[in-house]
């Protein structure tokens, strides 16, 4: 009896030791680490970046952004409408196109050339701003008049009128104040009433579509001219009413002096 107990303890233990190797040497199991509640840095929870057509990212919120920057397009300004190319012709233009186009450089270059002076000579800070500002926008209608001329078979005067000569050349002999003085009277709201004047009707009665159409968008600009070329002589001599230009009105209204 004791005997067979031995012999059935024997084979219990043999059996719980092979099992107890077999467990050792199989793969334990897998467990998975619990979830944090903070990403990783470039992650986000439930809101995943994916690039978008335009080379910026979008997120489930639908902002977008390049350049980095959160709820912009990155759209920039729209560039400013470029202008029509004249339409070419080998016929010359009617003779009032002619003369407008002849009249429109010959006040450019007299408004350039007489601005180049003040740079040189003018006393006041005012002036010599003002005198670039002509420099620049007449400079720039020039090269567009250039180009319709070209179009429209048309050779350009390449300098002032003859009378508009005569008066550069007494400009240039004056000097500080005095020449202050003397550029505004010839290149003041006077001249620029004149342009003004001259692009009018140009815009209206030129018969070639792409010279009126120049005429009209240049004029813009030359009304601008005029008032900064007013405020400039209202500064210069407007209390002085010896001193005045015949179009420079009075400081002060009219009405109230004595």
């Amino acid at each position: 009896m004791l005997l067979h107990r031995l012999r059935t303890t024997a084979t219990f233990l043999a059996a719980a030791g092979l099992g107890l190797s077999a467990w050792a040497q199989s793969t334990p199991p897998v467990i998975a680490p619990p979830s944090s509640a903070v990403s990783s840095p470039g992650t986000s929870s439930g809101e995943d970046s994916a690039p978008n057509a335009t080379g910026g990212s979008a997120t489930s919120s639908g902002k977008t952004g390049t350049n980095g920057a959160t709820g912009t397009t990155g759209t920039p300004p729209a560039p400013a409408s470029a202008q029509r190319a004249p339409t070419p012709t080998d016929s010359k233009p009617a003779h009032a196109d002619a003369s407008f186009m002849n009249d429109a450089a010959h006040a450019g270059h007299f408004e350039v050339e007489g601005a180049k002076l003040a740079l040189q000579k003018a006393h006041s800070d005012a002036v010599k701003s003002f005198a670039q500002r002509m420099i620049d926008d007449h400079t720039a209608a020039a090269q567009q008049l250039e180009t319709l001329s070209a179009a429209k078979n048309h050779k350009l005067p390449d300098g002032p009128s003859l009378l508009q000569k005569g008066k550069l050349k007494l400009l240039s002999t004056h000097d500080g104040a005095k020449f202050d003085q003397s550029y505004i009277d010839s290149l003041g709201p006077k001249a620029h009433r004149e342009t003004i004047e001259l692009f009018e009707k140009g815009a209206t009665k030129a018969h070639d579509p792409d010279v009126k159409a120049w005429a009209e968008r240049t004029l813009p600009t030359l009304r601008e001219h005029l008032t900064l070329a007013e405020q400039l002589d209202r500064s210069a001599n407007g209390a002085d009413p010896k001193h005045a230009t015949r179009d420079a009105p009075l400081h002060g209204d009219p009405a109230k002096k004595k």
